[in-house]
């Protein structure tokens, strides 16, 4: 057999040992029925990893976040000098796959040959050199000309809704659905003030919920009442649980919204973007794309670094509700492919964060609040406007509706307080 035949079908044999989601959750209950979990991590004395970041032209990278991650998700984490070196110490003895992101650059894993991850080894009381890690700049794929005829962004529905908070809140919604990327996305919504004038402009504000559109109605219609264009969007089934194609469709709406594709009603300014659980995930990608079209943030109970959640619920401190129960070993093993980890975690790039609001509360079993105490620690020391607001509440979420507590309540009008304060008119 000719050697470039070889070489290609050795490409392709080691393409396909590429783990899927799907392989990764069956190893994982595999492991957990045999006992095997939490995933092991050597006790022995640790050692060190000492390397460089580099760009494109060969150019040290200075403050870039370098982290290596252990096999049951703990990070271990240095940023880069003015040379581009790190060091990261007591590092348990083990094989590694060293990843780093930069402002401006996206995030890239050490690999090897065919693209396939390239291990160091970390042996004990001993300093591990690493090949170089190059990282190119992050540029979003440019949207399609003619946004809304070429995705065909189609009305499905209008009616009027209410809530029940504020008092006699009520909204006049319009369904939406477009085509994209291989997916119908019918989770878009517009909310506006019940009866406002088509052609006066409002505000917008741009939400992204975790689970169907529809069951946050309540939220978004409260709102809408307070005289804002809400544009909301959740994840379509279509997309499963990759956070990337939902944070796209995402893009996509909140380009639509600023474009005028939803009428003249919705105004276009910069909006401040919501979201909270595991659409923060979302959003964290969103602001990584589209960050400089948005004014600021509010995370309610949201994901800041995704490997110290991953050690969260390696080490059965949290519980995570369907559909996302297995969202965690779906990643694969953090110690190999660190990389979705870390697209994940806003926390590695807090200097290029918007005003930012956390909330989160202290009785949250889904992530814990020590996922704000990380990213508000994180985001103070970048220089980034920042406003935090912990509570006592057995909610994760934020609760307007039937089950509205004093603590939703309070954090409703925080967040109009912080929209006003940071937002931006028409």
């Amino acid at each position: 057999m000719p050697l470039h035949h070889v070489l290609l079908f050795c490409a392709l044999w080691l393409a396909g040992c590429q783990p899927s989601p799907q392989s990764n959750v069956l190893g994982y209950t595999i492991s957990t029925w045999l006992g095997t979990q939490p995933p092991p991590v050597s006790s022995a004395p640790p050692g060190a990893l000492v390397g460089r970041i580099l760009d494109e032209a060969g150019r040290p990278i200075a403050g870039a976040s370098v982290i290596v991650a252990q096999p049951d998700g703990l990070p271990h984490h240095a940023l880069t000098d003015a040379d581009g070196v790190y060091s990261i110490a007591g590092v348990p003895p083990g094989q590694y796959v060293p990843a780093a992101v930069a402002p401006g650059f996206a995030e890239a894993a050490l690999t090897g040959l065919f693209g396939l991850p390239k291990l160091v080894t970390i042996r004990s009381n001993a300093v591990t050199q690493a090949p170089a890690l190059t990282l190119k700049p992050y540029r979003p794929k440019p949207l399609p000309d003619n946004l809304a005829e070429a995705i065909h962004l189609r009305q499905t529905a209008v009616y009027t809704a209410t809530a029940a908070f504020p008092e006699n809140a009520a909204a006049d919604v319009v369904a939406y659905a477009f085509d994209f990327e291989g997916a119908v996305v019918d989770t878009l919504r517009l909310y506006l003030p019940k009866g406002h004038p088509g052609d006066a402009p409002l505000p917008l504000l741009f939400m992204v919920y975790p689970s169907p559109v529809d069951n946050w109605q309540d939220v978004s219609v409260a709102f809408a009442s307070e005289r804002y264009a809400v544009v909301a969007i959740s994840p379509t089934a279509a997309r499963g649980v990759d956070a990337e194609a939902h944070a796209q469709d995402a893009r996509v709406a909140l380009a639509l919204a600023r474009s005028g594709a939803f009428g003249p009603a919705v105004g276009d300014n910069r909006p401040m973007a919501m979201g909270g659980s595991f659409s923060s995930a979302i959003l964290s990608r969103l602001l990584r794309s589209a960050g400089d079209e948005l004014t600021g943030w509010v995370t309610v109970g949201g994901l800041a670094n995704a490997f110290t959640a991953a050690h969260d619920f390696y080490m059965g401190r949290i519980s995570i509700p369907p559909p996302f129960e297995l969202l965690v070993p779906a990643l694969g093993p953090p110690n190999l492919y660190p990389l979705p980890f870390l697209m994940f975690s806003p926390v590695y790039v807090a200097g290029e964060l918007p005003p930012t609001m956390i909330i989160h509360t202290a009785a949250d079993e889904i992530l814990r609040i020590e996922q704000a105490y990380e990213l508000a620690e994180a985001v103070a020391a970048a220089g980034v406007p920042l406003e935090t607001y912990y509570y006592e509440d057995e909610s994760h979420y934020l609760g307007i509706g039937a089950d509205l507590t004093d603590a939703g309540r309070e954090i409703f009008y925080r967040i109009l307080d912080f929209l006003e304060r940071y937002g931006e008119k028409p």
